[in-house]
């Protein structure tokens, strides 16, 4: 594996236990290197913290490529991709990322742009669903801004006591099966 990876893998361990207030020092012992070996990759804080949020989104859209490349109902392939998350970051509370906005506005501002682009594959899923008569026609762009608003709320304001993903899950029931009781529900 990789230096950059390997900082990536013990800066995000480290972000699990402590948020935000890891250190590079903490990093570099975590790995067993000097803090000068991180700066030779990373000149601060904050550029690890990109890297982390860029490595992360790359793993998000691979698992949704991977999921719409699946077979099954198209249903579930389209909750499934709305919602990916890769099983390295499932346990990740990403709920601590609220603290972005005031201490690293870079990094928030890169969240948001990542949460707004690469939406491509989703909405031909979508469209898909559509097509078949799976899923009925819904505006696509008010749904990529629900869907977009929404996580980006979970990870400033996620303090409703569930976990991220348990969090992304309800969400995607609420869009799926909407909120009108059925009549097998009774």
């Amino acid at each position: 594996m990789e230096l950059r990876e390997r900082m990536i893998g013990a800066a995000t361990a480290l972000f699990q236990a402590k948020g935000l207030w890891f250190t590079l020092q903490e990093v570099a012992d975590a790995l067993h290197i000097s803090k000068k070996t991180i700066y030779t990759l990373y000149p601060s804080k904050e550029a690890l913290l990109l890297d982390m949020v860029d490595d992360l989104f790359d793993r998000i859209h691979q698992e949704k490529r991977s999921l719409i490349a699946t077979s099954g109902p198209i249903e579930e392939r389209i909750r499934s991709v709305m919602i990916a998350l890769p099983e390295q970051y499932q346990a990740l509370d990403l709920r601590l990322l609220g603290e972005l906005d005031e201490k690293y506005p870079a990094v928030a501002r890169r969240v948001r742009e990542h949460l707004e682009t690469n939406w491509e594959p989703t909405i031909a899923l979508l469209e898909e669903g559509v097509g078949k008569g799976c899923i009925r026609q819904v505006s696509i762009p008010v749904l990529r801004q629900m869907v977009t608003a929404s996580i980006e709320g979970f990870l400033v304001n996620g303090e409703n006591g569930a976990s991220y993903a348990d969090t992304l899950a309800a969400m995607m029931d609420i869009i799926m099966n909407g909120i009108r009781r059925r009549n097998d529900e009774v």
